[in-house]
């Protein structure tokens, strides 16, 4: 039953990081991007890694986060 758990888990996931890439990649290519929610979607992303046990992926994210810090 866990192993159903975290393939339901990481089913969404797939989705919600692709649309969180996706949105940070147009922001960085926009001539005025909205920093504010690159700076979200890095640190929705870091939670969503570390909710499904993506140790790498969250350091990414992290690091995605300091860097658009306001």
């Amino acid at each position: 039953m866990a192993e159903d758990i975290r393939k339901l888990l990481l089913a969404a996931f797939d989705v919600e990081h692709r649309e969180h890439v996706a949105a940070i990649r147009g922001a960085l290519g926009s001539a005025t991007p909205d920093w504010n929610d690159v700076f979200r979607r890095a640190h929705s992303l870091k939670g969503a890694s570390r909710a499904v046990d993506l140790p790498a992926v969250e350091a990414v994210a992290h690091r995605l986060e300091t860097l658009f810090a306001s």
